[in-house]
Order: structure tokens, then sequence, then C-alpha cells
């Protein structure tokens, strides 16, 4: 059984086609959708791990504070 329909993948050669100088086959449409799920999980996770560095940062940066205000005290 295939992982996408061959309608899916006639969508994805039609919406591809026009950046291509050869004729996309199913088979192009399959490693097109890969590719493109593969880097979309990539940026995905790249962005939640910058969330979480940045959140982290602030966090670090708030205890920072909070040390310096009671060391000011």
């Amino acid at each position: 059984m295939d992982k996408y329909s061959k309608e899916f993948l006639n969508k994805t050669i039609e919406i591809w086609q026009p950046y291509s100088s050869t004729p996309l086959s199913l088979n192009d449409a399959r490693d097109i959708t890969e590719n493109m799920t593969a880097l979309f999980n990539f940026l995905i996770a790249s962005e939640s791990q910058s969330n979480d560095k940045s959140i982290n940062k602030n966090i670090l940066s708030r205890k920072k504070i909070c040390l310096n205000l009671k060391l000011q005290k």
C-alpha cells in the first residue's frame, strides 16, 4: 500500500513541474514529498531547540536578576 495517494502525487507533480526541465514521475513526486517532509520536520525541531535555548537563557537571566537584587539588600 502506498503512503501517498495517486491524487496527492499528481498534485505534487502539478505544483513542482514548473521548476523542472524534465517531466516528473510519481517516484519523483514521492521523493519531493519525503524531502519536503524531512525539511519541515528539521525546521520544526530546530525552532523548538531554539525556543528551548531562549527559555533557558530567560530563566538564567531572571535568576541572575533575583540574585543581584538579593545581594543588593
